[in-house]
């Protein structure tokens, strides 16, 4: 399926149509990527030097990551491939960041580049070969996906890196709040804090929606319940859904132009 895009502008309706066209037909991890590459414009950098060269190597290790995810997934035996955590998850989170960096207008700001590139870099290696379930200490499994990534990482350019990794770490649930914390009443800039918010942003967007988020949590708690997690009894209850709504975050101008706040408050009854 050579077709799937992600046109700009980027608002929910059309994220939400690309997230139901890979749930209707799937067409490959490694397609979606290039999707949200094409869409950002990194592939077609004009620039030359250090920038260029960086988001090219990012590009390459998205498009490396993407095949080698897929990969993954089609050797899961059948029906046994996590029931949240997967490839259409890690799909998710690239068409979201992807609808995220559009909404903070990075197309149109040259030194954003590398920053676009590198939250899609974050995006695709996240959850790489997550098991299903939850960490059992902090940074568990995001370290699980890294160090399982190394021949990839190693040609990544410093400081991407190590800005990359620290991404990928701090999608752990657990750090969530005081990625938000950290840049509450500063404006938007191309920082580390505000692509982690970004990531983290985009790492439940759907969850959040009105559209998406009850299946999203049916898939957890299939996850979790075939994982041995305590919580799958109640996660994709109205109890449970009600709780993890409570806790959601949205700090960047591009969340909330998305309008993920109101559709979070329409689901609390």
């Amino acid at each position: 399926m050579n077709a799937f895009s992600l046109t700009p502008p980027v608002g929910f309706d059309s994220l939400a149509q690309a997230c139901a066209q890979a749930r209707a037909s799937w067409p490959g991890l490694p397609v979606i990527a290039q999707a949200c590459s094409q869409s950002l414009g990194l592939a077609q950098l004009e620039v030359q030097g250090p920038v260029h060269e960086d988001v090219a190597a990012m590009l390459r290790f998205v498009q490396a990551v993407a095949q080698d995810m897929e990969a993954l997934g089609l050797n899961w035996p059948e029906g046994l491939e996590p029931a949240y955590h997967n490839r259409l998850h890690t799909a998710d989170v690239m068409l979201t960041v992807t609808a995220l960096l559009h909404g903070q207008q990075a197309t149109a700001q040259p030194a954003a580049r590398p920053w676009a590139a590198a939250c899609l870099a974050a995006a695709v290696a996240h959850d790489f070969g997550h098991p299903g379930g939850t960490n059992s200490q902090p940074f568990e499994l995001e370290s699980r996906s890294w160090q399982a990534l190394a021949e990839h990482t190693s040609a990544l350019p410093q400081p991407w890196r190590g800005r990359i990794e620290s991404l990928i770490l701090h999608t752990d649930p657990l750090t969530v709040q005081a990625n938000h914390l950290r840049v509450a009443s500063q404006a938007f800039d191309w920082t580390l804090p505000w692509c982690q918010v970004l990531l983290n942003e985009a790492d439940i967007l759907l969850s959040a929606s009105t559209r998406f988020g009850p299946g999203l949590s049916q898939a957890l708690a299939q996850e979790w319940q075939r994982a041995g997690v305590a919580a799958h009894a109640v996660v994709a209850s109205p109890a449970g859904r009600l709780q993890f709504l409570r806790s959601v975050r949205f700090s960047s101008p591009a969340a909330l132009a998305l309008g993920l706040p109101e559709q979070v408050q329409q689901q609390l009854f």
